[in-house]
């Protein structure tokens, strides 16, 4: 297992969807997701179909709940009382018991059907969220590893505070947006606790990958990920070093962008720099500045 861990607009969509165009790689999308989404909203599969009516995740489903029933709301429910953000460092440091016992057995069957189903030799979580990483550590039956994706927070909270449409729901929607406040906040949160995963459950399993890193080599940086966990890297999607053709998924959740197939060519989105106002973009850089020169970004421009 790969968990891809960071907080939202720093690029793991896309990350995802490029190890996802690898033969041995399957990539669930935001699994986290799965009930609260998938399941009681109807979201869309990433291959375009309803996720009730798409066969993979039906058989995956099948296998994961053979006896059993299955409850979604129920399991909504259990992963809100369990594993918030600030369930992390409780999951991660203390052996699991009741609920979180629960909530860590579900998750595992499911990520066994996954495996059962699809025959892959890894599987990719993009749920990007903490606790979600801190449960997948407290499975030893499971070889797991972890990507630290970051982004600049001044460019993050620019895309948090842009709508952007989401096409997978029954009734035209947008994304929910952040103010610049609340954005750095969980900025700055998020990537404290997956440092402390980094350093202890996944410690000489994890990776840490900038955005700006990675849309500059995105090749290198993705075939330094298979290698990290045991995979070649041919054959692969990319036709040079920046261009990929993207492969239908069946991810669950995540940013529009995951429903994008075939040829892309990645490139920098650096609009924030010339567009975004001095009043947020000062607010982003003192909240974020504990740990902005620890990820190479100064608070100047």
């Amino acid at each position: 297992m790969l968990y891809i861990a960071g907080w939202g607009r720093s690029g793991t969509t896309i990350l995802d969807n490029i190890l996802g165009s690898y033969g041995p790689v399957f990539t669930t999308g935001e699994l986290f997701y799965l009930w609260r989404r998938g399941l009681n909203q109807g979201r869309i599969c990433g291959c375009g179909t309803g996720l009730r009516l798409c066969r993979t995740w039906r058989d995956i489903l099948d296998v994961a709940y053979a006896g059993r029933t299955l409850r979604p709301k129920r399991t909504a429910a259990l992963q809100r009382r369990v594993a918030r953000v600030r369930d992390t460092c409780r999951l991660s440091r203390a052996e699991l018991t009741g609920e979180q016992l629960d909530y860590r057995d579900e998750m595992y069957r499911l990520y066994a059907a996954i495996h059962t189903v699809t025959g892959a030799d890894l599987i990719v979580d993009s749920s990007k969220v903490p606790s979600g990483a801190a449960v997948l550590a407290q499975m030893p039956e499971v070889e797991s590893y972890l990507v630290h994706m970051v982004r600049d927070p001044r460019a993050v909270a620019y895309s948090w505070m842009r709508p952007k449409d989401l096409p997978d729901v029954a009734v035209a929607r947008t994304m929910a947006e952040h103010g610049a406040a609340e954005s750095s906040t969980n900025w700055l949160t998020w990537n404290l606790l997956i440092e402390s995963l980094a350093r202890g459950r996944f410690a000489g399993r994890a990776q840490r990958i900038r955005y700006e890193d990675f849309v500059a080599a995105p090749r290198d940086m993705v075939e330094s990920l298979l290698g990290l966990v045991g995979l070649a890297a041919e054959p692969g999607p990319f036709e040079g070093d920046a261009s990929v053709r993207l492969n239908i998924n069946h991810t669950v959740s995540g940013n529009p962008s995951r429903f994008r197939t075939g040829p892309v060519t990645l490139r920098a989105d650096n609009a924030w720099q010339a567009h975004q106002p001095w009043r947020p973009r000062a607010v982003s850089t003192a909240i974020s500045l504990p740990l902005l020169h620890r990820y190479g970004y100064t608070p100047r421009r």
